[in-house]
C-alpha cells in the first residue's frame, strides 16, 4: 500500500498543475517524513524522496537542491536504523548525481567545513562530513579528482587517523570509522591517489592493533586488497612503491598486529575479521620467504629490549620462524576460535606455500593441533569424538599440512613432537615426586583438588546424558 501510495503521489506531483506555493508544501510534508517516528514510515519516505530526485527535471532539482540535501544530511547524523542510514546514503548519492558540478562544488564545501568545525557539537558533524566524503567519492569521482579536492580530502582523513592513532580513548572510533571507509572507496574508485602516500599507509598498519573491531575490520580490507595485487615473491619488483617496501619494518609490523586480531578471547571473535587476517598472513608469510632482508626496522629493533624472548625471535634471520613461532603459541590456550583461526591459517600457507617453505616449521605446526586432538579425546573418549568439531578440523589440517609437506617429513617431525611432550610429562611426574616427599601438604592438596575435579566431570556427564534422554537435570543437595 505504501509503494502504491508513493507512486500515485508522485505521479501527482509530476503531471498535475500547481503553483509554486503548493508544490513547496508538498515537497516540504515528504522532507519531514524523513522524520518520522517508526522506521518502516522513515524508509517509505526516502524511498519517496529518492524517486522525487530520479524523477523531477533537472532545473526543479537545482533549484531545490538545498532544501533537500540539509535535511538528508541531518538525518544520516541522527538516525539510529542502519536500513534508514543506508537508505539515506543512497538517496544523497543519487541527489549528487544528477546534479551539476556547480552544486556540487557548494555541498563540498559544506562537508569540508563541517569536518573541521569545533566546540561541543561538533563531533556528529564531523561524523556526517566524513560519511559524505564517502558519498561523494562513490557517486562522483570526477568531481573528486577535480583540482585540489582529492588532496584535500586525504588530508582531513589523515589528520583524524593520525588523532586517534594513540589508542588512549575509544570515544572517536566512529569518525574514524567513517574516515577509514572513506579511504577503503578512495582506495577502490580513484586508486593513483593513494599508494605514494605512505603516512596514511603507516597509520592503517597500525590501526590493525585498534581496540575497536569495526576499525581493525576496515583497516585489514584496506591493505589486504592492496597488496592482493602484488605477487609477494615478486614484491621488490612488482612492488617496489608499495608502502610493504617503502616503510621499514612494514611487514613485520603488519603480521605483528595481524597476530593480535587472531589472539582473542572468544567472546571477543569475528570470523569476519579473521578471514581477511588469515588472508593477509599468507600473503606476508611468503614475501618475508622471499624477502626477508625487508622484514625489520633496524632502528627500532637497536632501540628494544633485547632480553625479551619475542624480540629476540623477531631479530633473527628467519623472520618466517618468528611469524610461526607466534602463530604455534597463540593456538596452546583453549578458546575454540582461537585454535581453529590458527589452524585456517596453517590450512591457508598449505595451500598457497611451497612445500619446502613450511617444512622447517612443521613441529611449529603439528605442537598445537596435536595438541587439540590430544585434549579432545581426553574430554570425549568415546567413539562420538570423532563427530566433535574440536576435533575433526585439527585432524583434517594434520592430514592438509602431512599431505603438502610429504609423509616422510611429516613422520619425522611428529615423532619429534611426540618425544617432546613425552619428555615434559616424565619430567612434570618427576617434580609431582618430589614433592610429595618435600612438601606433603601441597602434594595432598592437589590429590584432593583433583579427586574433586573427576567427581564434577562425572556428575557433569551424568546430567548430559539424562538430558539428551530428556530428563531434567536431577538436583543435587551441598
Amino acid at each position: 500500500i505504501r509503494l502504491a501510495s508513493s507512486q500515485i503521489f508522485l505521479q501527482y506531483l509530476i503531471d498535475y498543475p500547481m503553483g509554486k506555493q503548493r508544490m513547496d508544501n508538498h515537497l516540504h510534508q515528504i522532507v519531514l517524513n524523513i522524520k518520522y517516528e517508526y522506521e518502516e514510515g522513515r524508509l517509505s519516505a526516502i524511498d519517496l524522496f529518492s524517486s522525487v530526485i530520479q524523477k523531477f527535471p533537472l532545473p526543479v532539482l537545482e533549484e531545490k537542491s538545498q532544501f533537500f540535501f540539509l535535511p538528508l544530511v541531518l538525518q544520516l547524523a541522527n538516525d539510529d536504523s542502519k536500513k534508514c542510514k543506508e537508505a539515506v546514503a543512497e538517496c544523497i548519492s543519487l541527489l549528487l548525481q544528477r546534479l551539476s558540478t556547480e552544486s556540487v562544488q557548494a555541498f563540498f564545501g559544506y562537508a569540508k567545513r563541517w569536518s573541521v568545525s569545533s566546540g561541543i557539537d561538533s563531533l556528529p558533524m564531523q561524523r556526517a562530513s566524513a560519511q559524505l566524503f564517502g558519498i561523494f567519492v562513490e557517486s562522483r569521482p570526477d568531481y573528486v579528482k577535480r583540482g585540489s579536492n582529492a588532496s584535500d580530502l586525504i588530508s582531513i582523513v589523515l589528520d583524524v587517523m593520525l588523532k586517534q592513532i594513540t589508542f588512549e580513548s575509544e570515544s572517536g572510533w566512529e569518525l574514524l570509522y567513517h574516515n577509514l571507509v572513506c579511504t577503503e572507496k578512495l582506495n577502490k574508485q580513484l586508486p593513483s591517489l593513494l599508494p605514494a602516500n605512505y603516512e596514511i599507509w603507516g597509520a592503517l598498519v597500525k590501526m590493525l592493533a585498534y581496540p575497536h573491531p569495526w576499525i581493525m575490520q576496515v583497516s585489514s580490507r584496506i591493505i589486504s586488497s592492496h597488496l592482493s595485487t602484488i605477487e609477494p615473491t615478486k614484491l621488490l619488483s612488482d612492488g617496489s612503491e608499495s608502502f610493504a617496501v617503502k616503510i621499514p619494518g612494514c611487514l613485520y609490523k603488519i603480521a605483528s598486529n595481524l597476530c593480535r586480531q587472531l589472539d582473542v578471547e572468544d567472546i571477543h571473535y569475528v570470523e569476519s575479521t579473521s578471514t581477511i587476517a588469515i588472508k593477509t598472513i599468507s600473503w606476508v608469510f611468503r614475501a618475508m620467504k622471499q624477502h626477508p632482508n625487508i622484514c625489520y626496522d633496524v632502528d627500532e629493533s637497536n632501540k628494544g629490549d633485547s632480553g625479551e624472548e619475542e624480540n629476540a625471535l623477531a631479530r633473527s634471520k628467519d623472520p618466517c620462524l618468528w611469524l610461526m613461532t607466534r602463530l604455534s603459541n597463540i593456538a596452546k590456550p583453549k578458546d575454540i576460535h582461537r585454535r581453529e583461526s590458527v589452524f585456517k591459517c596453517f590450512a591457508a600457507l598449505c595451500t598457497s606455500c611451497n612445500p619446502d617453505d613450511l617444512i622447517p616449521y612443521l613441529e611449529l605446526m603439528i605442537d598445537p593441533i596435536d595438541r587439540a586432538i590430544r585434549e579432545g579425546n581426553n574430554l570425549h573418549p568415546d567413539e562420538q569424538a570423532g563427530n566433535d568439531p574440536k576435533i575433526a578440523i585439527p585432524k583434517d589440517v594434520l592430514q592438509i599440512v602431512e599431505d603438502t609437506c610429504g609423509t616422510e617429513q611429516f613422520i619425522r617431525a611428529f615423532a619429534e613432537v611426540n618425544r617432546k611432550v613425552r619428555d615434559k610429562r616424565d619430567k612434570r611426574k618427576q617434580e609431582l615426586a618430589s614433592e610429595a616427599i618435600h612438601n606433603p601438604a601441597a602434594a595432598a592438596q592437589r590429590k584432593i583438588k583433583r579427586q574433586m575435579g573427576k567427581r564434577e566431570r562425572k556428575k557433569g556427564k551424568i546430567d548430559d546424558r539424562r538430558a539428551m534422554r530428556g530428563a531434567s537435570k536431577k538436583r543435587r543437595h551441598s
